[in-house]
C-alpha cells in the first residue's frame, strides 16, 4: 500500500521482529534494489521495541508508522505533504483511519472527537493509535515508546500523551488509513487483560510528570472512564451483566460528562441488547 502512493518522495524502513513468515527472503529483491531499508532484530521483541528501532534509524523530515497488517490509502502521503506545506507551524498531525477486514471492507468507522481541546480529546480515548499519525523529526528523535510488557496495547496511547503535552495536534479531516481487524493481531485478548494496570500507570505518569500534569490533570477522570469503556468493549463477552452495569456506572462516576459521548451510549446500548 506504500508503493501504491501517488506521492513518490518517501523512504520505507522495514523492521523485521524475527518473524517466521519468510519476510527476509520475500523482501530480498526490494532490499537489493534499495527500495526499502531492512533492519532485523536480534530476537523477537514486542512491537514497541521495533517502533523505537524505526524512530532511531529514520532520516526523513516527517515519520509515520504502519504496522505490517494495516493499509495506507493511495492519497495518504500526498495529503500529508500538502498539509505540511499549508501548515508550517504543525509538527504533529494525523489523518483519520477506519477498521477494515482482510478484504479492506469497512467494519467500523471511528467517531472522532473535536480537537478544540486536544487534552480532553486524547483522554477520551486513543483516536490516534499507531496509524495515520505524522511526526516531525524534532519529535521522533525526542520521544520513544515504553517497552513495558504490561503496556502492550497502550504503549502508543502513552506515547501520544508525551507529545501532545508539548505540541499542538493537527488533523487531516479525511480517512486515509485502514486498521485491519483479524484473529492474528499482536494485540490479542491477553494484552487487554492489563487494562487496569495500564490505566493506573498512565494516571501515575500524569500525576508525577509536571509537564503532563499541567495539561492532563483536569481530565484524569475522563481517562479513567475511557479505560473502563475500553474494558467493556474488548472484554464484554467475559463479563457478567451485573458487572457490566457496575463498570459503566463507575465510568460515569469518574467523569459524569462521559455519558453524553457517543462511545458511552454505544457501550450502554450493547449492554442492554445482550442482557
Amino acid at each position: 500500500s506504500v508503493f501504491a502512493q501517488i506521492y513518490p518522495h518517501y523512504e520505507i524502513l522495514v523492521i523485521d521482529n524475527c518473524s517466521t513468515d519468510n519476510t527476509e527472503a520475500i523482501l530480498q529483491p526490494l532490499i537489493k534494489e534499495q527500495k526499502i531499508r531492512y533492519i532485523k532484530n536480534d530476537k523477537n521483541y514486542e512491537r514497541a521495541y521495533s517502533r523505537n528501532v524505526g524512530l532511531e534509524n529514520a532520516k526523513g523530515d516527517y515519520l509515520t508508522l504502519l504496522d505490517s497488517d494495516d493499509f495506507m490509502y493511495i492519497n495518504c502521503l500526498k495529503d500529508a505533504a500538502d498539509f505540511i506545506s499549508a501548515n508550517a507551524w504543525c509538527k504533529v498531525f494525523h489523518n483519520k483511519f477506519e477498521i477494515v477486514n482482510n478484504h479492506r471492507k469497512v467494519i467500523y468507522k471511528i467517531p472522532y472527537t473535536s480537537l478544540k481541546n486536544q487534552y480532553k480529546a486524547i483522554c477520551s480515548g486513543n483516536f490516534l493509535s499507531a496509524i495515520g499519525g505524522f511526526m516531525h523529526r524534532d519529535i521522533y528523535c525526542q520521544f520513544r515508546f515504553t517497552e513495558d510488557p504490561k503496556m502492550i496495547g497502550a504503549e502508543d496511547y502513552e506515547f501520544w500523551f508525551h507529545i501532545l503535552a508539548i505540541y499542538k495536534l493537527g488533523r487531516i479531516n479525511k480517512v486515509n488509513s485502514g486498521l485491519r481487524e483479524h484473529p492474528a493481531r499482536s494485540v490479542n485478548f491477553d494484552a487487554y487483560l492489563q487494562l487496569h494496570y495500564q490505566c493506573q500507570s498512565m494516571v501515575e505518569l500524569i500525576e508525577l510528570d509536571p509537564i503532563l500534569k499541567d495539561k492532563f490533570a483536569p481530565y484524569i477522570g475522563r481517562l479513567k472512564a475511557a479505560f473502563k469503556l475500553q474494558e467493556l468493549i474488548v472484554n464484554g463477552k467475559n463479563i457478567t451483566f451485573l458487572k457490566k452495569l457496575a463498570i459503566i456506572s463507575k465510568a460515569a462516576n469518574d467523569d459524569f460528562s462521559v455519558i453524553f459521548t457517543k462511545r458511552y451510549l454505544v457501550v450502554l446500548l450493547n449492554i442492554a441488547r445482550k442482557k
